[in-house]
C-alpha cells in the first residue's frame, strides 16, 4: 500500500509514515506518567520514562507484541480504527493528537465526521460575531466553523 492508496499525497512513503507513527506513539508513551494514565503501584524504580509498552498495551486492549510492532513500524502490521481509538484514549491524546494519530496510520477516524455534520448553534455564531477582535471557532478536527469580520479581514486580507 503506498501513500496514494491511503489517501495521502504529501510525498511521505509508507515506511516513513510507519516510522513517524512509531515515533509519535513512543514520544506520547514516554511523556505520560503512570499516575496520569490512572495506573497505581508506580512506586518501584522505573528504568523507562513515562509508561512502559506493556502498560500502554494493557490500557489500549492490545497485546504487548502487537503494540510493540506498531511502535517499531513493522510493515506487516495494519492497525484498525477501533485499535487506534483505544490507543488514543490510553495515551490521553487531545483532539489534535487524536487526528494526527489517524493521519499517520493512514486511517479515517469514524467519529471525525460527526462534528462536521452538527450545525453550530445560532447563539455560538452570535457570540463569535460579537467579539471585537479577530475570533474564530474550530471544531474537534481543527476545521474553522465560524469567524467574525475582524478574523476575515486578518486572515483573508
Amino acid at each position: 500500500m503506498n501513500a496514494t492508496m491511503t489517501g495521502h499525497d504529501d510525498g511521505m512513503s509508507e515506511a516513513d509514515r510507519r516510522r513517524e507513527l512509531g515515533g509519535f506513539l513512543r514520544a506520547r508513551r514516554e511523556a505520560l506518567s503512570p499516575a496520569a494514565a490512572g495506573l497505581h503501584g508506580g512506586g518501584a524504580r522505573r528504568r523507562t520514562p513515562g509508561l512502559r509498552r506493556e502498560e500502554v498495551a494493557q490500557l489500549g486492549g492490545l497485546s504487548v507484541t502487537w503494540y510493540t510492532w506498531i511502535e517499531q513500524g513493522r510493515r506487516e502490521v495494519s492497525v484498525s480504527a477501533a485499535a487506534l481509538n483505544r490507543l488514543a484514549g490510553a495515551l490521553r491524546l487531545d483532539r489534535a493528537g487524536w487526528a494526527y494519530l489517524f493521519e499517520l496510520a493512514g486511517r479515517r477516524d469514524p467519529d471525525a465526521g460527526a462534528a462536521e455534520d452538527e450545525a453550530v448553534p445560532a447563539a455560538v455564531l452570535a457570540a463569535v460575531a460579537a467579539i471585537a477582535c479577530p475570533a474564530y471557532l474550530l471544531d474537534r478536527c481543527w476545521t474553522a466553523r465560524a469567524w467574525n469580520s475582524a478574523a476575515a479581514r486578518l486572515f483573508a486580507g
